[in-house]
């Protein structure tokens, strides 16, 4: 009896990664950062109006690209915007899909940048006593080198990738405006309840923004080439509710951003601080996509409707 249960458990288990496996190889081959059906010939060719791309992490994927697109068609300009946010995103991983980006001949690109994207591992070992106070840490920091190839392959929301691979299969490809992130509504939740909530420990990861930095390299490429193809590049630090970095790291940050503005001739506008009074966040680090909530969104509007003129 005990024999056909675990036999039983792992086939089940066998069953799931196989499933699972597959699902995700077809998912790398649909929505990986070649973008096959985010937009084919036919879809781009139908396009009359100019593209605006919304570029950046989870940070940015509550900015509602329907309320964008309704103000345009209603005052006549004739703009559309994609929401192409992705989970983890980073100028290295966005970097990938550059091409791909330009192929589709945007006329703007909206980049939203958190200090996250230039957080690296601290290589200082993580003391015992502080392993048995937060053993997350442990697994979050200690196994990072491990899992960064893996995280870059392996989407956010595995049953929502599924999904939107089946749905790729049966339907063909779509012109949806959030290709890579489901939108459904979420909750708001206390800024008082957050707040006492969030363990802040940046002990274990260090910012880099140095030369050598690979995502300050990968983000100068992507600013040249953007630059060199004509495409306008408007750049904002995306809002949290709680910064998982200390007060001179974020002024870096923000001193970062200010040399490349000059240095590029970029717009840059500061958000990373904006909201944090205000009762509009799911968490700590995104504002939820709530009706209540779309001052976020109307931000975003009003910097391109400035940038446009």
């Amino acid at each position: 009896m005990n024999f056909t249960l675990l036999f039983s458990v792992f086939a089940v288990i066998a069953l799931v990664s196989i499933i699972f496996s597959f699902s995700m190889s077809v998912y790398i081959s649909v929505y990986d950062s070649d973008w096959y059906g985010l937009f084919s010939k036919n879809v781009t060719n139908q396009l009359e109006k100019e593209k605006i791309f919304l570029l950046g992490s989870s940070t940015v994927y509550s900015i509602n690209s329907t309320i964008l697109n309704h103000h345009f068609i209603t005052n006549e300009i004739e703009y559309e915007f994609f929401n192409l946010a992705d989970m983890s995103d980073s100028p290295k991983k966005r970097l990938h899909s550059l091409s791909n980006i330009i192929s589709n001949d945007p006329n703007i690109v909206i980049y939203g940048l958190d200090i996250g994207n230039f957080r690296i591992e601290n290589q200082v070992p993580i003391p015992t006593e502080e392993i048995i106070l937060h053993p997350q840490n442990f697994f979050l920091y200690q196994f990072d080198d491990f899992m960064e190839p893996i995280r870059e392959k392996i989407p956010g929301s595995p049953k929502d990738r599924s999904l939107s691979t089946l749905k790729y299969f049966l339907f063909g490809p779509q012109p949806h405006h959030h290709p890579f992130i489901n939108f459904y509504e979420t909750q708001i939740t206390p800024i008082n309840e957050l707040k006492e909530n969030t363990l802040i420990n940046d002990s274990y990861q260090v910012l880099d923004l140095s030369e050598n930095s690979e995502e300050i390299i990968s983000l100068k490429k992507i600013i040249n080439e953007l630059k060199k193809n004509n495409i306008k590049l408007i750049i904002f630090s995306a809002p949290k509710l709680v910064n998982d970095a200390n007060e001179n790291d974020i002024k870096l940050f923000e001193q970062t951003l200010k040399n490349y503005s000059e240095k590029y001739d970029i717009p840059i506008y500061f958000l990373h601080d904006e909201y944090m009074d205000l009762e509009i966040w799911r968490d700590s680090q995104h504002v939820a996509i709530n009706n209540n909530t779309q001052i976020y969104t109307k931000d975003i509007l009003e910097i391109l409707l400035k940038e446009m003129k």
